[in-house]
């Protein structure tokens, strides 16, 4: 059996990180605790896992020490022509020739490596996504990480009309529900009524009106 060729495999998120950090500073060597540090991570043998993938495209040489390429790589301008060279240096022609720049399918990608390198889905499919990364020449604009939460405010406005929508007044810790206005009042026992309504994030807002509809059918009749 013809011997199984090690390609790189690197999270996009971990790439863009590093070169973000790059791109502030270049440290005089990337290293276990260095990017252990940098990337959160919580074993040496994940700081390893990106280690060998950055001495593999020429990144940083075998002692950890970033190259004129870890240079060219956070420049905007030299990133595509970084990326092309790391594929040229790395990946053999057949692999260039079956997927040419242009739409590439991630499963048809990862099937190449399942096959030629005797991959698992997993690891084949880590070195897909690390080759389409670099095939793609693009530079993330957008910081990966923990992104803030779209507000859908139509959600949001439905939910405080929630708040004003029943005749709810506190008084002294007690809730008592203010009278109607056009409802005579009698002397029978008044009900006091704590009416908590929770609605998911995800309810449209015709379903928020049905439930409007359905409150003022069973509390007041209407």
């Amino acid at each position: 059996m013809e011997n199984k060729k090690a390609y790189p495999m690197i999270s996009e998120k971990a790439w863009w990180q590093i070169r973000n950090q790059f791109k502030k500073t270049i440290p005089s060597k990337v290293n276990i605790s260095y990017l252990k540090s940098l990337l959160n991570l919580t074993s040496n043998q994940s700081a390893r896992n990106i280690l060998t993938p950055l001495k593999q495209m020429g990144i940083i040489d075998n002692e950890g020490v970033p190259q004129q390429r870890a240079n060219d790589w956070r420049n905007d301008t030299k990133y595509g022509e970084v990326c092309e060279k790391i594929i040229k240096d790395i990946y053999p022609q057949e692999l260039l020739d079956l997927f040419p720049d242009g739409a590439i399918e991630l499963s048809n990608v990862k099937e190449w490596f399942m096959d030629t390198c005797s991959l698992g889905n997993a690891a084949a499919g880590k070195d897909a996504q690390t080759f389409l990364l670099l095939k793609s020449k693009n530079i993330q604009t957008k910081e990966i990480g923990n992104k803030p939460k779209k507000i859908n405010h139509e959600i949001k406005n439905a939910n405080s009309d929630i708040k004003n929508a029943l005749p709810i007044a506190k008084s002294s810790n007690k809730v008592s529900r203010e009278p109607v206005h056009g409802l005579k009042e009698d002397k029978s026992p008044s009900i006091h009524i704590d009416l908590q309504i929770h609605i998911s994030p995800d309810a449209s807002p015709d379903q928020i009106d049905k439930i409007f509809e359905s409150i003022s059918k069973h509390l007041y009749g209407k």
